[in-house]
Order: C-alpha cells, then structure tokens, then sequence
C-alpha cells in the first residue's frame, strides 16, 4: 500500500536531486526527475516526489519486509544530504 511523507525543502533544491540521482543510480537503480517531480525506484521500492514549500514523497512499492518507517528513513536520508 502506498504511503507518503513530507520532508523540508533544501535550500538549493538542484544540487540534492542531482545528489539523489547519483545515489540511486549508483546502487543498480533509476531516477527520473526535475526541480518539480519526478520518480525513483531500485531495491524493491518504488515512489515518486513532488516539490513545493516542502517535498512530497509517495512510496508506492516496496518489499513485503521492509517497514514504512525504515523505507521512509533510507528515503529521508537520500534527499537530505548534503
């Protein structure tokens, strides 16, 4: 079941897509997006984002094991870094 969860904006909302990009693609997965939405999947989980005051995450897949707070943490992290 999908679920989604809001983060902060980062101030320089270019530089951590294109950090996000990098992460994901480096760990076998896909990313697609721009400074407005886009979608991500790898690993079993998939989701999507939009970005407004703050950025939206939707998970809409991910493996039967994983809890939601542990997906929503390893999400949290990848927009997060700096």
């Amino acid at each position: 079941m999908a679920f989604s969860f809001a983060i902060n904006k980062p101030e320089n909302i270019g530089k951590t897509l294109a950090a996000v990009e990098r992460t994901v693609r480096s760990g076998g997965g896909y990313f697609s997006g721009n400074e407005q939405s886009g979608y991500f999947s790898g690993k079993g989980v998939n989701g999507r984002y939009s970005v407004g005051d703050k950025i939206i995450i939707t998970i809409t897949k991910k493996p039967m094991l994983a809890s939601d707070s542990m997906v929503k943490s390893i999400i949290a992290d990848y927009f997060t870094q700096k």
